[in-house]
């Protein structure tokens, strides 16, 4: 009941402050397992993919926002917490876990919110997921929602936001995790209007 609830909410502020445009969305899978594979411009992102996606969607949050009402809040959206700046082998154990009972989980292959228009490093969670899980990944890039909610701001400015679906594919050939995360980037990426 909160997650709809949430959902309604969000989709009404979105009306308001960042109307949401999606392309190609038929490369979401209706049903099954798979990794939903981002950039990470903003804190706003993984609410604007939550209502884009077509699918419900679980994802990681940082562990200090699970205190109080929040985190109650946040575990009946679908989060659950992991401990950043380290390896969190639990939050890993969680997230193939729910890809094995066919969930889908939401990764921001970056680790951490972009600053610019240039990409950071892939970080190897993603690619560890996907290739423990052997779960196809769906690329999404997401633009404008660091304009909406910039780093540092307290409230939304209104803008569009747009997010674009890319086709599923597998990095289950790939020789390491680094390199899994690597393609998964590149394939983000690959989905940016040009110049960006």
């Amino acid at each position: 009941m909160i997650y709809y609830i949430v959902y309604f909410l969000t989709k009404v502020v979105s009306w308001l402050f960042f109307p949401f445009s999606t392309y190609q969305t038929s490369n979401i899978p209706r049903k099954g397992a798979f990794i939903l594979a981002s950039n990470h411009a903003s804190y706003l992102d993984p609410v604007v993919l939550g209502i884009c996606s077509v699918r419900r969607i679980n994802f990681m949050a940082k562990i200090e926002l699970f205190k109080g009402a929040l985190g109650f809040v946040l575990t009946r959206l679908g989060a659950f917490p992991v401990k950043r700046g380290e390896a969190d082998l639990g939050a890993m154990k969680e997230a193939l876990k729910r890809l094995k009972n066919g969930r889908v989980i939401l990764i921001f292959v970056e680790g951490t919110r972009r600053i610019g228009n240039q990409p950071s490093r892939a970080q190897p969670g993603a690619g560890f997921l996907a290739m423990k899980s052997g779960v196809s990944v769906v690329p999404v890039f997401v633009q404008g929602t660091d304009h909406v909610l910039p780093r540092g701001a307290k409230f939304f400015k209104r803008g569009r936001v747009f997010a674009t679906f890319g086709e599923p594919f597998s990095v289950s050939d790939a020789s390491s995790y680094e390199e899994a995360s690597g393609r998964i980037l590149d394939k983000i990426y690959a989905l940016a209007p040009k110049p960006f």
